[in-house]
């Protein structure tokens, strides 16, 4: 499929604590990564972009900071009234779980945008929830970039998510399928089904050719 149009590589969450050995493990996560480190190599990309997910140690998504309750049991937050998810404790900034996995090529000149770093906000889209803002979208529009494809960790959370943000503001939006993973199917057909109804298309690397 060939286009005119600017495009960027949206690479999300190749982290350490995302595959396998990890506190929050995606299952098959480490399948992906030769398939990214090849899409880098077909020069589609006017811009590649690597996000990390970034959380102090009382963020509130830790399932630790939250005496009494369980992991991965939704609760509403006293704070901001929202439901969170809880999970383990994971991508604590400067830790060795925050850092990408060894196997993944990140260049001098790609770009790393952080995300989840207020403690009380879970920012599962790239481009964050508000009150934060990653600076996503501004760096976009700086490039003038029209299309995004969108690879990663994982698709029923903050792929599907940075997708649905993506088409909002105003993007063609593509994930492809073969170079993300999934947490687990239920959430996964959920999400896709969203992800249809805005007119995310879905294809993978091969289409590229």
């Amino acid at each position: 499929m060939k286009s005119e149009k600017k495009k960027a590589l949206l690479i999300i969450d190749v982290q350490n604590d995302f595959c396998e050995g990890g506190s929050l493990e995606v299952k098959g996560a480490s399948e992906i990564i030769p398939r990214i480190n090849e899409l880098r190599t077909k020069k589609h990309f006017d811009l590649i972009v690597y996000t990390k997910d970034w959380h102090p140690k009382n963020h509130c998504s830790f399932q630790s900071n939250h005496p009494g309750t369980k992991l991965f049991e939704t609760i509403v937050l006293e704070k901001t009234k929202v439901k969170q998810v809880l999970w383990p404790d994971h991508c604590v900034q400067e830790t060795l779980g925050s850092e990408f996995h060894k196997d993944l090529v990140v260049d001098k000149s790609d770009t790393v945008v952080y995300k989840g770093r207020l403690e009380d906000v879970d920012s599962y889209s790239a481009f964050g929830t508000k009150p934060e803002d990653t600076g996503l979208n501004d760096l976009l529009q700086k490039n003038g970039i029209q299309e995004t494809y969108i690879v990663g960790l994982a698709f029923d959370y903050c792929v599907g998510h940075s997708a649905l943000d993506a088409v909002k503001n105003g993007y063609e939006t593509y994930i492809l399928t073969d170079c993300t993973k999934s947490v687990a199917q239920e959430t996964e057909e959920n999400m896709k089904k969203s992800c249809v109804e805005v007119n995310c298309k879905f294809i993978t690397s091969q289409d590229l050719e």
